[in-house]
Parts: C-alpha cells; sequence; structure tokens
C-alpha cells in the first residue's frame, strides 16, 4: 500500500485485510495523525445518535445509568460524554494492550498500538452503530417511538433480535480485530496475541459502559 495513501485508504482496506493493513498503517509516515480520523467516525456517529435519540425524547426504559444521571436526562447528556468516554476508554485499552505486549517482548510502541487501536475501534463499532444510527433517526423523525422502541428491544421482538444480531457482529468484529492488532503491531504468536486482545477489549468495554450505560 502507497506510503502516502490517505486515511481512508486504510479504513477500507482493514476490512478486507486487517492484520496486512494494521502493519501498513504503522509503517506509514503520519500513522499516528491518521488515528484521530479513524477514533473520529464512532464518536461522530454515537454522538449523532444521542442528539437524534434527545430529539426523539428517548430515555433507557429497562437498565439504569451506571452514572448518577436521571433517565429522563440520560441521552440529552451522553451527547457530551460520548467523545472523551470512547477517548478515555481508547487510551486506556491501548495502555494495557503496551504493557501486556511488552512482558511477552512485543515490539510495537504505543503510539503504533494506539494507531491500529483507533482503526480496529473505528471498524467493530459499525457492529453496534449500523442498528443504533438508523433506529435513532427513525426515532428523531417520529417514525417509531423511541421510548416504545427501548422497551421493544428488551423484550421477545423482531427489534431485540435485531438488536442481538448486531452486537453478536460487534463483539466478533473486536475479538478479531483486537487479536490481529496485537499480532501486527507487537509481532506475538497468535494464542498471546488473543489474549492480550480480549484483556485490551474489556478494558476497552468496562470503561465506555461506565459512561454509556
Amino acid at each position: 500500500m502507497n506510503n502516502k495513501a490517505g486515511p481512508f485508504r486504510y479504513y477500507f482496506a482493514a476490512f478486507r485485510h486487517p492484520t496486512d493493513t494494521f502493519r501498513a498503517l504503522i509503517a506509514s509516515d503520519r500513522y499516528l495523525h491518521r488515528s484521530f480520523a479513524y477514533i473520529a467516525v464512532p464518536i461522530a456517529g454515537y454522538t449523532l445518535m444521542y442528539v437524534f435519540l434527545t430529539i426523539g425524547n428517548g430515555a433507557p426504559s429497562v437498565f439504569t445509568p451506571w452514572l448518577n444521571i436521571p433517565k429522563e436526562a440520560y441521552y440529552s447528556i451522553n451527547r457530551f460524554l460520548l467523545a472523551p468516554s470512547m477517548l478515555l476508554s481508547w487510551l486506556a485499552a491501548a495502555g494495557v494492550m503496551q504493557i501486556a505486549a511488552g512482558l511477552f517482548r512485543g515490539t510495537g510502541t504505543y503510539e503504533q498500538t494506539l494507531s491500529a487501536m483507533a482503526l480496529c475501534i473505528s471498524i467493530a463499532m459499525w457492529g453496534g452503530l449500523a442498528h443504533d444510527l438508523p433506529m435513532s433517526i427513525l426515532s428523531a423523525l417520529r417514525v417509531i417511538d423511541a421510548r416504545q422502541h427501548e422497551i421493544a428491544m428488551n423484550a421477545p421482538t423482531i427489534w431485540r433480535t435485531l438488536l442481538w444480531t448486531a452486537y453478536s457482529i460487534y463483539f466478533f468484529a473486536f475479538l478479531c480485530l483486537f487479536p490481529a492488532c496485537v499480532r501486527a503491531v507487537h509481532g506475538l504468536s497468535k494464542s498471546v496475541s488473543f489474549g492480550i486482545g480480549l484483556l485490551s477489549f474489556i478494558v476497552f468495554q468496562v470503561v465506555f459502559l461506565v459512561f454509556n450505560r
């Protein structure tokens, strides 16, 4: 791949050949700059989701937010929490991956880990975003009732099936891409890379859920 390729040439290539693309990315001359473009994609997508849910008067129906935020204001406040929470999740997970890989004599730098992980996160989060963003748009347009839809997603309905399908893809993508990131950046074995990738994903998901659950 051309060393001067634009950021989204790597982006689309990673859907087909993730490990090779991550290697090409960290060998490029502006990989750290590109990482911010990648992480901006899910930040923008999920911020818009909360904007549309706020317009649609949505609110959590079954779960109680982990943060001390009233349910009625949850989506409205999350418009401002989403970006910093995703950045914090990214930085924390990359730190864990870098430290764990170092224990196994991984060869990559933190900046390389951070950059490849940004691309991983951006791609994997489409599993959930492909469901969540359209539903929020339909809520804002009043095509569906946001609060009734929240209830339907937590009951044995087609909406719950669609949600579970989307998030099954989400989890599968992360469990494939994070280990691929470890292998590409640190040159470790498949088994070690999977273990480190799984640990890093757990850290990413827990930090993210603290602010978005």
